[in-house]
């Protein structure tokens, strides 16, 4: 896992985001209009937070389609490059000596601000909005491993 510091490279993976996949941050519980994807994507109801073994079967599904480095973006956060085979736990957080600050890792679970983990291609990704509770799973593998642990991730599909 790495910080993605370059700001040049920061900017053009939101710039992606919010300009390709329309993101628009909001506050308002009934806009469905969040985020698009030209690709298939399915979207799910959060029904709980996380736990530990949750978190750990998303990251096994992405390990086991992607084991590669992906991006995990935390809105208006720290943002990395990670690979989802590392075991990085729940609630993960470090001191940066360099920053003088505390760097907290995402989880897939959104938890007070927009959280997403996209392969470098953009083929594949989990987007998590924070207010609405809701995840989008982007990607035809990613959908159907997710389908499979629906049950276990207590997810509704919307």
């Amino acid at each position: 896992m790495k910080i993605i510091l370059d700001k040049d490279k920061y900017n053009a993976i939101w710039d992606k985001i919010y300009y390709d996949f329309l993101f628009s941050p909001s506050c308002k519980a009934n806009d469905d209009l969040w985020l698009s994807f030209p690709i298939k994507s399915k979207k799910y109801r959060l029904n709980c937070y996380f736990s530990e073994r949750q978190e750990k079967i998303i990251n096994s599904i992405f390990c086991r389609i992607n084991a590669k480095d992906m991006y995990a973006l935390d809105w208006r956060h720290d943002c990395f490059i990670y690979n989802p085979c590392e075991e990085i736990p729940l609630d993960y957080c470090f001191y940066d000596t360099e920053r003088n600050c505390n760097v907290y890792f995402p989880s897939y679970y959104p938890d007070g601000d927009y959280h997403f983990f996209i392969s470098f291609d953009w083929s594949l990704g989990l987007y998590g909005h924070p207010w609405r509770k809701e995840i989008i799973v982007v990607g035809e593998a990613l959908i159907q491993e997710i389908e499979k642990a629906q049950r276990t991730l207590n997810l509704t599909e919307l």
